[in-house]
């Protein structure tokens, strides 16, 4: 009995130990998309993108963005901008990362400041901006399931007036609410881009028109619309009407898209993407933001957000693991 009981206290301070290490680790908000799939597109002067979030622990010190490079124009610098409460509210910090300090590839890109000693609870809003087209974009995820219709494609597909269909067979859920398209540029603020949908016998269902304040330039499009309850192995057809001098991307079989379909709401502590200080609820751009407190702030949101189930967890869990072993070592003792 002696020996279940050191061998109970020995777990329980390693699973205590690797909890307190982990938490230095831990971002205070963190969107995450698994495989990345939608790049937002490069960053043009005057045009800047960005987020909303509210930190839940006190010492904001820093933002990583998840940023892909583009082919086609020079690594330029980028800047980023911290401000609190609305998107165009006062600016507390400012961060820029040259160049040279831009990932090569798919990756991180961490924008260190001073820490903010009381961020706890505040409404914060970052946005990105660059002096010159970037050669990096923002990934974006967009807020429901997605499932990959066409990847992006070799080519830029000439026209201005595209159609396809969305087999029953690759429809696997309700409640569609958006299709992405892949875009080398489109400037839809100049001249709208509109999405219709329709069933098999020819009947629109949703129409979707996007102006965007922003052009697109290597970045997906996305076209959202109220959701299609009964999308679930239904046969759609849909038609795109783009501006003359858009440039769509696609392969010999045709379009590069995405279709969405609506999920659960997001966390508050997300409060979405903004297109130049303009709300997008519909999409967030994939970042982490860090800030103090380190293992003892993580215990408080555990707590917090557990409170007594977690302590009744912990006993439940102990006492588990010391039968386990009380019953081992009577196994043991009946084989002698």
């Amino acid at each position: 009995m002696r020996r279940a009981l050191a061998l109970t206290a020995l777990t329980g301070a390693l699973a205590t130990v690797a909890l307190f290490s982990w938490g230095e680790a831990l971002p205070d908000v963190e969107i995450r998309c698994a495989p990345k799939q939608t790049q937002g597109g490069r960053l043009f002067p005057g045009h800047a993108l960005g987020q909303g979030f509210v930190c839940e622990r006190d010492g904001l010190h820093a933002l990583d963005v998840a940023l892909v490079p583009l082919s086609g124009v020079e690594p330029s610098a980028l800047e980023l901008t911290l401000r609190v409460k609305t998107p165009d509210g006062p600016v507390l910090r400012r961060a820029r990362l040259e160049a040279t300090q831009l990932p090569t590839s798919d990756g991180w890109a961490r924008f260190e400041f001073e820490p903010l000693d009381d961020s706890s609870n505040v409404r914060f809003f970052f946005e990105l901006s660059s002096a010159a087209p970037s050669q990096h974009s923002p990934w974006i995820r967009y807020r429901g399931l997605s499932q990959l219709e066409r990847a992006w494609g070799d080519r830029v597909v000439p026209g201005a007036l595209h159609e396809g269909v969305l087999s029953g067979m690759q429809l696997h859920h309700e409640g569609l609410c958006a299709l992405a398209f892949a875009f080398d540029g489109l400037d839809a603020a100049a001249a709208p881009a509109t999405l219709v949908l329709f069933d098999a016998q020819g009947v629109e269902l949703r129409r979707s028109v996007i102006a965007p304040l922003t052009p697109h330039a290597t970045g997906w499009g996305f076209f959202p619309f109220e959701p299609l309850k009964e999308s679930r192995f239904a046969n759609l057809r849909w038609r795109l009407e783009l501006p003359r001098d858009a440039r769509v991307v696609g392969d010999a079989s045709g379009l590069s898209h995405f279709a969405f379909f609506a999920a659960g709401a997001p966390a508050a502590s997300v409060l979405g993407m903004t297109v130049r200080g303009a709300a997008q609820g519909d999409r967030d751009m994939v970042f982490r933001a860090w800030s103090g407190g380190g293992a003892k702030a993580l215990v408080a949101r555990l707590a917090s957000r557990g409170g007594l189930r977690i302590a009744f967890a912990a006993l439940f869990t102990l006492a588990a693991t010391l039968a386990l072993f009380t019953l081992a070592r009577r196994g043991l003792g009946d084989a002698k």
